[in-house]
């Protein structure tokens, strides 16, 4: 049987969540001849290599491959996994997410039947430590969790685009596009891969039933988290505007400034509903104003 959908994991030193991502693609409903599992370690110190090939051995009904690439960088390994795919269509789920039952039997059902969109993008649900949402968290800034939630319809992503850790591809469509940006080693490579894709006219469809479970570490939800995350957005914007005029970045720029007031607008009516800790929006837009004004590009992290 043909292998019609290729499933990217990158990782990076992650051995305490990548079980977790394995075993849910080990369950999957749909017949595990046609999907295979592409494992790219981005040169990891931990003991992923040693679990990737533990599972591999207990698991010979799934096709299983573990790649290493050493060059790191999310970009670097998303598309070495582009080259070792054998599907005609390319899913990336992150290594500390999980994937509903019918993941991968939705994606082909979807790519199938909506035959005008060449990537999906599906609905993301942060997974907090101890089950418990931070209570500063609101709508207006799920991306710093990755959570993605249209709702339960159908729809085309315009203003927006699919978070990393679910979005989905045809592989002919990046004989077309290219491949992923290798400067932008943080957050800014899927919006460049989107950004590719509007460039040809193409959006991508968003699908309420292609679902994964988004495990947010501790460490990401702490002061110095937040603020680190926040900075390292705002500088991958900067990288991501390098070839652009310079009109973009003074646009970016004051893109940032009404975030910011807007930000402490919305915070003047959190604090009138008696919801202080949702004020840290203020804090989050800050940092990235800041990382998009004065982090060098070489200060930023290289991550997976």
């Amino acid at each position: 049987m043909e292998i019609e959908l290729s499933i990217i994991i990158c990782t990076y030193n992650r051995e305490d969540y990548l079980p977790l991502t394995l075993e849910s693609l080990a369950t999957q409903s749909l017949d595990k001849n046609r999907f295979e599992v592409i494992i790219v370690d981005n040169n990891s110190t931990d003991k992923t290599s040693s679990y990737c090939h533990t599972f591999i051995e207990h698991h010979p009904g799934m096709i299983v491959k573990y790649i290493l690439e050493k060059n790191r960088g999310l970009p670097f390994a998303r598309n070495r996994g582009i080259k070792e795919s054998s599907g005609s269509y390319i899913a990336f789920i992150d290594d500390d997410a999980e994937a509903r039952k019918d993941y991968a039997a939705n994606l082909i059902r979807v790519f199938e039947k909506y035959t005008e969109y060449e990537a999906v993008g599906g609905k993301v649900i942060p997974v907090f430590p101890e089950n418990k949402e931070p209570p500063w968290l609101s709508s207006y800034i799920w991306g710093v969790v990755a959570k993605v939630d249209k709702g339960d319809q159908y729809s085309s992503f315009k203003r927006k685009v699919p978070a990393g850790c679910n979005m989905a591809f045809r592989k002919k469509v990046f004989s077309i596009i290219g491949d992923f940006d290798t400067d932008l080693s943080h957050r800014c490579d899927d919006l460049y891969i989107f950004g590719k894709l509007k460039a040809i006219n193409k959006v991508a469809l968003y699908s309420p039933d292609v679902v994964v479970y988004h495990n947010i570490p501790p460490e990401r939800m702490d002061k110095e988290g937040i603020k680190k995350l926040s900075m390292n957005l705002g500088a991958s914007h900067r990288i991501f505007l390098r070839n652009k005029p310079f009109y973009s970045r003074v646009i970016k720029f004051l893109d940032y400034v009404f975030k910011i007031c807007a930000a402490i607008v919305l915070s003047i009516g959190f604090l009138l509903k008696a919801e202080p800790t949702k004020t840290k929006i203020v804090v989050i837009m800050w940092y990235s104003l800041v990382g998009f004004l004065r982090v060098k590009s070489s200060e930023i992290p290289v991550s997976v």
